[in-house]
């Protein structure tokens, strides 16, 4: 199987997101969030986008500051939307938010968490904003919409708690921090990848129809789950949670049918293929601890049922007699149920993972 430029892309993303490990509170340079010079802006005409869930919760079963973190990915989800921008931008804002969190010797407090997610966002958007699947990149409502986005708007998202000059403070501040590694692999970067591994084991499928709606069912479940994967503190890396998700995906049920979306003969070459590309890949232990943790997680973070357009999905066996009709002719919706995962043994117990 041809997997040449796939391979050299995955172990250029590996190497590259060993990179951004997170930084040492000593890497972390003062910041005055309210200095003298610094006044709020009269303006607080806000666009049309709330920030009401960044505000304080009361839930005595978690910690506060996980709740602010949930609140801080809801309310990102939430501005993106709007904006019509791409849910990617969320991640890379969670990913700095993380990493500059992890830099601190002590919590954030309310004032600094607001702030410090408002800079995130906006670095994320001025640098990931503009990522369009649109063919057509001048017809992209996303990339018009961004491009137009300016501190003003934030200043505003904050309804005049924060002026420009408290909001570049707080940039400056991100930026020296985070060393100016502001384009970490996504997960979604991974799974891309992974995806076409898939697709080329999938490639001699009896009916081409059915190969191209697994490969969009796999992709689709896996890219819900990593979406929702940006939710939870886990300390799993984009590479580990884009397999956790592949593998979810590929294990998954159709409700309808009890059928897996693809057979466990090509799960098992998947594995095979991804291992065989070496550079670090070749350590890969599905049944070790950290996978099964990260499956576990994504898992949890997922609803009951995974609602998608319909597509014709059978297993590999059994399609030789169903006739595959086009995306543009579905009308109903399939629901995927995704896979019990084995538990982690009461010995191997981490600390810094989610459960």
């Amino acid at each position: 199987m041809p997997t040449d430029g796939i391979q050299e892309e995955l172990i250029t993303l590996l190497n590259t997101e060993k990179q951004y490990a997170p930084p040492s509170p000593d890497s972390l340079s003062p910041i005055t969030l309210f200095s003298s010079s610094s006044s709020a802006s009269d303006d607080t005409d806000v666009i049309a986008m709330t920030s009401s869930s960044l505000e304080e919760e009361d839930d005595e079963k978690d910690d506060v500051d996980d709740i602010m973190r949930r609140n801080v990915c809801q309310w990102a989800y939430e501005f993106v939307d709007y904006c019509l921008l791409d849910r990617e931008v969320v991640v890379y804002c969670m990913h700095y938010y993380d990493r500059y969190i992890s830099s601190l010797s002590a919590p954030p407090s309310d004032a600094l968490s607001r702030i410090l997610a408002l800079s995130c966002l906006y670095v994320a958007v001025k640098i990931h904003g503009t990522s369009s699947s649109s063919t057509n990149a001048a017809d992209s409502p996303s990339i018009s919409l961004s491009k137009r986005l300016t501190l003003q708007h934030f200043c505003k998202m904050s309804r005049g708690e924060y002026c420009p000059q408290m909001i570049e403070e707080m940039e400056l501040s991100l930026l020296t921090t985070l060393n100016w590694r502001l384009n970490p692999p996504s997960p979604t970067d991974f799974l891309t990848r992974f995806v076409k591994i898939l697709s080329l084991l999938l490639k001699d499928d009896i009916i081409c129809g059915q190969q191209v709606g697994k490969v969009w069912s796999v992709f689709e479940v896996a890219r819900y789950q990593i979406e929702l994967s940006v939710y939870s503190p886990h300390k799993f890396s984009a590479s580990t949670i884009a397999l956790a998700a592949i593998l979810n995906s590929m294990d998954s049920k159709i409700v309808q049918s009890k059928t897996s979306i693809v057979s466990s003969s090509i799960s098992r070459s998947f594995l095979q293929h991804v291992k065989s590309l070496g550079g670090g890949f070749e350590q890969l232990d599905v049944d070790g601890v950290e996978i099964i943790v990260a499956r576990t997680t994504l898992k949890k973070l997922c609803s009951k049922t995974i609602v998608l357009p319909g597509h014709i999905i059978e297993d590999q066996e059994s399609s030789k007699d169903i006739e595959f009709v086009p995306i543009a002719e579905q009308v109903e919706s399939y629901e995927y149920e995704l896979p019990q995962v084995q538990s982690v043994s009461p010995v191997s117990v981490t600390t810094d993972q989610v459960y």
